[in-house]
């Protein structure tokens, strides 16, 4: 059985071209643009892992927000955000300031995602 990913981002490169890396690298892709649309799947889909991003039309903060809602819905599901909000603003944000289990800086190296998602996600 293959590791179902998540992918909430409201950039539709970002998840065309992570899924397909992600896809090639044998994992189960499922995608969402907006966060209701990320957080309805959570419920449905049972990810074994999240990727999220921060800014979102409706607020430059609203990926911490869904964090905290799908933490306090699934407290163990793994939650990597991915975000360049360090780039356009001058925040320090890391895992233990947000409610993910990591958080990395866009644009991402593919080989530390990948090597992460297995290590959050390894049985």
């Amino acid at each position: 059985m293959s590791c179902k990913i998540l992918i909430i981002d409201d950039d539709h490169d970002i998840l065309e071209t992570t899924g397909a890396i992600l896809a090639h690298e044998g994992f189960e892709i499922h995608s969402a643009d907006s966060v209701e649309r990320g957080l309805e799947l959570v419920d449905s889909l049972e990810p074994d892992i999240v990727l999220l991003d921060v800014m979102f039309p409706e607020s430059r903060t609203r990926g911490f927000e869904a964090a905290a809602e799908i933490k306090a819905r699934k407290p163990k599901l793994p939650i990597i955000v991915l975000s360049a909000i360090n780039r356009e603003y001058a925040f320090d944000f890391t895992k233990e300031t947000i409610m993910a289990d990591e958080f990395l800086n866009k644009p991402v190296r593919t080989q530390k995602l990948i090597e992460l998602i297995r290590q959050h996600t390894a049985k």
